[in-house]
């Protein structure tokens, strides 16, 4: 059967599914699907074969794509592939631990730096759902140190990066901090507070900035009662499953399965690891494995209230009315006409990047532990594979 056939196939099942009343209660993803203006170029996608042959023609494509990590002497990725509710393929390539000669798998735990931060911005809204915060309070609420600079920061404004507050990465680099300095929280927080000005007044632009994400790891501690970590785990990770993740705000802790960072340096690969405990904006340790049960809670809710998802895929709103891209922790964007909903992530040796395709109910996870690695790439072109049949 011709490509271009399956591919009238799908775009006329999607048509049907679209049009005739099957009764069933739409998703907050089939919500955000709905609402999005873009169709779906339904011909240039290829239908996913399930045929056995097929299935590892597939794979053996994508095996090639990695094929310069899958070396036992490189650092390399860990890929994951969603389609419908189930893993079609995942594997590792290359080393999580070049000293001890130990192979990247699906369930090696990378840090996965800003990649994090849906995971902090699904903290702030279950605390909304319980009443112990508000999105428009002005953070000083919860942090008295700040200067009152006018107009209030809310913390709306920390979730979408539109508040003007500094990147403390940034300001930390600027003052002659390395990475792999060590800097405390309180640090951190005086060195953000003593900012008399904010960089714009909030609202007026959207500008990436970690700062935001890690105030917003402050906050929850502040409404909670308990530290980022802690609420994660107890509201987001363990009802989820996911047992192999966690904030890392101790980086003398011992975790098993772990893959260490590496970067090339003078034409040699280096261990490149952090000494921060500063979560927030990232921080986060998890595997392919693990991630794929926080994709699936957006087609099967699990946490949360009814509206817990349509909050989390709100996009941000500029004072001007002007909408973003950026909604809490996750970005909306297209991809050869393709909705997608991602957040890619890197800091160290880790370079992260979990793109879902929510019409196709398609993910790509890519997880690498080398600096020079590029995993958004890399997903993007696993999903040339299987959507566009190349």
């Amino acid at each position: 059967m011709s490509h271009k056939y399956l591919a009238l196939v799908v775009a006329l099942t999607l048509l049907v599914g679209c049009t005739t009343g099957s009764g069933a209660t739409p998703t907050p993803l089939d919500t955000y699907i709905a609402s999005t203006s873009e169709p779906l170029i339904a011909s240039t996608v290829t239908a996913i074969s399930t045929s056995e042959a097929a299935s590892d023609s597939l794979k053996a494509k994508v095996d090639q794509v990695f094929a310069m990590y899958d070396k036992p002497d490189s650092p390399g990725c860990a890929l994951g592939v969603i389609q419908d509710g189930q893993f079609i393929y995942k594997r590792g390539y290359g080393m999580a631990n070049l000293e001890h000669n130990i192979p990247i798998t699906p369930s090696s735990i990378f840090r996965i730096g800003s990649t994090s931060k849906q995971f902090t911005a699904a903290a702030i809204l279950l605390l909304a759902e319980e009443g112990k915060l508000s999105l428009d309070d002005d953070i000083r609420t919860y942090l008295p140190e700040f200067p009152d600079y006018g107009t209030p920061v809310t913390i709306r404004h920390l979730l979408h990066h539109t508040s003007g507050i500094p990147d403390y990465l940034r300001l930390s680099y600027a003052a002659g901090y390395r990475e792999d300095d060590y800097v405390t929280v309180d640090e951190v927080i005086a060195m953000l507070a003593s900012q008399e000005e904010l960089e714009f007044e909030p609202g007026e632009e959207h500008r990436y900035s970690n700062s935001g994400y890690f105030l917003l790891a402050q906050i929850v501690q502040q409404a909670s009662g308990k530290s980022l970590r802690e609420y994660a785990e107890e509201k987001i990770f363990r009802p989820l499953g996911m047992m192999n993740t966690h904030f890392h705000d101790d980086h003398n802790e011992i975790v098993p399965n772990r893959a260490i960072g590496y970067a090339w340096e003078h034409g040699r690969l280096r261990i490149s690891m952090t000494n921060l405990d500063i979560v927030g904006d990232g921080g986060v340790f998890t595997t392919v494995e693990d991630l794929f049960h926080w994709d699936q809670n957006f087609y099967h809710q699990r946490i949360g209230d009814p509206q817990f998802l349509d909050r989390m895929l709100a996009r941000g709103v500029l004072n001007n009315g002007d909408t973003l891209d950026y909604a809490s922790g996750l970005i909306h964007g297209t991809y050869r006409g393709l909705k997608t909903i991602s957040h890619p992530g890197g800091f160290v040796g880790f370079r992260a990047e979990m793109i879902r395709f929510p019409e196709q109910r398609f993910t790509v996870i890519c997880l690498c532990n080398l600096s020079v690695t590029e995993p958004t790439k890399l997903a993007k072109r696993v999903a040339d594979i299987y959507l566009f049949g190349e």
